[in-house]
């Protein structure tokens, strides 16, 4: 099928974002879930993502990578869903501002805190390993 959209992931990566996202527009998708170590990095899903990350999706012949931009890609890919404001809106330039926001300092923010490395001040700035001052 030439519009088919292939959701590539794994079930301990960000990928929750973007299946939400398929879910919320309401297109029919096919999922394909991949291991870290053997077919993310197998030639087959690198000639999709040459990064061998997750989440992916593919439609089409086109490929996009990374949650925000998969996000932001499938609500223009699908406008009947709703899920941004049209292009010439000027609620456009908010709506990328708090949606890459999203996708950088509160994802990273929720992954540190999940993992249990929050960042610490040192002397020098920031550091993710740095021991918690007392």
């Amino acid at each position: 099928m030439a519009d088919e959209l292939v959701f590539y992931t794994n079930p301990m990566s960000r990928g929750r974002i973007v299946r939400w996202m398929l879910e919320e527009v309401g297109q029919p998708y096919r999922t394909e879930v991949l291991g870290y170590e053997t077919s993310m990095k197998g030639p087959e899903y690198l000639a999709i993502n040459p990064m061998g990350k997750v989440p992916a999706v593919r439609h089409g012949d086109e490929v996009v990578t990374e949650c925000g931009a998969v996000c932001a890609y499938l609500a223009d890919a699908f406008p009947q869903a709703g899920l941004a404001p049209p292009l010439g809106d000027k609620k456009r330039a908010p709506y990328f501002r708090w949606m890459f926001f999203a996708a950088g300092p509160v994802e990273s923010v929720v992954t540190n805190k999940s993992s249990a490395s929050s960042p610490r001040r040192t002397n020098r700035g920031w550091s993710a390993t740095a021991p918690m001052r007392t």
